[in-house]
Parts: structure tokens; sequence; C-alpha cells
């Protein structure tokens, strides 16, 4: 499950009934910064490892696209495209490729993408 938390008063995390969806029990306090990654809403962070990984975690793509995260080009298991998923924000995977299903507004992945 995605975990975006929404920051409490003076730069303290929120915790419980105050966090994003999936803020499930308390943050620690003690948790190291190069763990977090601030989201477009900057009182809205995820785990750092949740960024530029191809899912829409931060619910505005923040943690995928520019100008708040510069991450490297689609790998070679994803498409590059307009997605039409809020799951995703500029790539696919390719296994939604060629499967009679839009999942790019340009519909790209239906006919320019190889498939798997």
């Amino acid at each position: 499950m995605n975990k975006v938390f929404s920051q409490g008063e003076n730069g303290h995390t929120a915790a419980g009934p105050k966090a994003h969806p999936g803020g499930e029990g308390d943050v620690p306090q003690s948790l190291p910064h190069f763990l977090v990654a601030h989201c477009g809403d900057l009182a809205s962070w995820i785990y750092s490892d949740q960024k530029c990984d191809g899912t829409n975690n931060c619910g505005d793509c923040s943690d995928e696209l520019s100008p708040v995260t510069v991450c490297p080009p689609c790998g070679p298991g994803w498409w590059r495209c307009p997605s039409t998923f809020f799951k995703y924000c500029d790539c696919i995977p390719r296994h939604l490729c060629r499967d009679h299903v839009q999942h790019c507004s340009d519909w790209s992945d239906e006919y320019a993408c190889p498939g798997p």
C-alpha cells in the first residue's frame, strides 16, 4: 500500500487520521530525512524509494515528473506516453500494450508500442 503522509504543525509529521491515503499509525519522529521525499504539495511526503518507481504515489505525479522530481526515462519494461490511468504518469508497463484497451491518451499503447 502506498503511503502519503502530511506534515503536522511546526514541520512534524502527522500521524493517524491526519495522514493522507494509506497513512496507518504513527510515523516515527526519528525517521531519517534521506528516507523521505516531498510531493508537489509540500505538506505531503512519501518514502524516498517510492520516487521514480513509475507509480503515481503522491496523487499529483510530482514523485514521477519535473519540476519536483527528475526521473530517468522509462525503463525497458515501460512505454512512454501520456497515460490515461491515474496510477501511472509518463510511462505504462509494456504488458498493457496491445491488449485492446486504451491506456495512453494518444492510443500509442495500441498502435505504436511493440508490446511486452
